[in-house]
């Protein structure tokens, strides 16, 4: 944290996420999940406190940086799953990438691999990816996984669906590259 940051008793969502290195985004969506605790101001706007914050980085990432981002790609769109594996391999060696190409391939990948995030198609064959994401979040050890959504046919009840299942967003296809970045945390 940057030493500015140290004397605030406060942070703000754009404050956290710069620490983070995710979008503000994200941090929004723990807030609303609970996982990181917000205080509101009479305004509307969110705040969190620096020691809250501390503790989530400790428990986000305890062994502090603990390698390359370990990133599994579900989608049974192999031109899909092509262009990710080719936007993650940056050669600056910040992701090992896997890839699934239904919903029990991600589930058998997910113990053998132990990714940090998971790259997730809606629609696949056999079972939707809100499925296998609420699967995912129930085993054990799995549940701080981060599911990023992606689909082709967004609605307000996909996303909702996709969101309440353990998503921490929801993509339109094709895929903004810049934005699943960002997303990420692996800006350029």
């Amino acid at each position: 944290m940057n030493e500015e940051l140290l004397n605030q008793p406060y942070l703000t969502p754009t404050e956290v996420a710069q620490w983070m290195m995710v979008s503000p985004v994200t941090v929004r969506g723990w807030a609303l999940k609970g996982i990181l605790q917000a205080e509101v101001t009479p305004g509307g706007h969110r705040r969190f406190r620096r020691d809250e914050v501390e503790r989530f980085a400790r428990q986000w990432n305890p062994a502090g940086n603990k390698g390359p981002l370990r990133v599994l790609i579900v989608d049974d769109d192999r031109a899909v799953v092509g262009f990710l594996k080719e936007l993650l391999d940056d050669g600056k060696g910040r992701c090992v990438v896997e890839a699934a190409h239904d919903g029990f391939e991600a589930g058998r990948k997910v113990h053998s691999f132990a990714p940090d995030i998971l790259l997730l198609d809606y629609m696949m064959p056999g079972i939707k990816g809100s499925e296998v994401c609420r699967q995912i979040k129930l085993l054990p050890g799995h549940a701080d996984v981060r599911v990023i959504a992606m689909s082709g046919y967004i609605t307000p009840e996909t996303e909702a669906e996709l969101l309440a299942a353990g998503a921490e967003c929801c993509l339109a296809k094709p895929v903004d590259p810049f934005r699943l970045l960002q997303i990420m945390g692996l800006e350029a």
